[in-house]
């Protein structure tokens, strides 16, 4: 097997799906600050940009992606700002799992773990540390 060269839109789809279980809410304008915040750290998310008009952090990028995973049916408009998981998440971390070398799928693993922590635990009492 090659080496695996991902794509951008593969990256993103496997951090939601390894980040995240079906049922979770997930709020555009936090996806985009917490990628955002998160392209310093994670070298696989280093081809993505964003504007960043005062406090609105915008990626044409992230959205076309999140509007393909939609198509998928991966991910579900709830509200006019609010994503929801499906469950075939799962069929994609499964996937994930076996078509990728254990050192990429890990390094993926940990990028969605501080997705996970950046979108759902900095708006509230718990402050995790973004290290793993």
């Amino acid at each position: 097997m090659g080496p695996w060269i991902p794509q951008i839109e593969d990256v993103l789809t496997a951090v939601i799906s390894l980040a995240c279980r079906g049922g979770e809410q997930l709020r555009l304008p936090r996806i985009y600050s917490a990628l955002s915040e998160l392209k310093a750290r994670e070298v696989f998310l280093s081809g993505l940009y964003f504007s960043i008009t005062g406090a609105v952090c915008y990626s044409r990028q992230v959205e076309g992606i999140l509007r393909s995973l939609m198509e998928k049916g991966m991910l579900v408009t709830k509200e006019r700002d609010t994503l929801v998981v499906r469950d075939q998440a799962a069929a994609v971390r499964a996937g994930l799992r076996k078509r990728l070398p254990s050192s990429a799928y890990r390094a993926l693993r940990t990028a969605s773990k501080r997705f996970y922590r950046v979108m759902f635990h900095r708006s509230g009492r718990q402050r995790v540390p973004l290290t793993v």
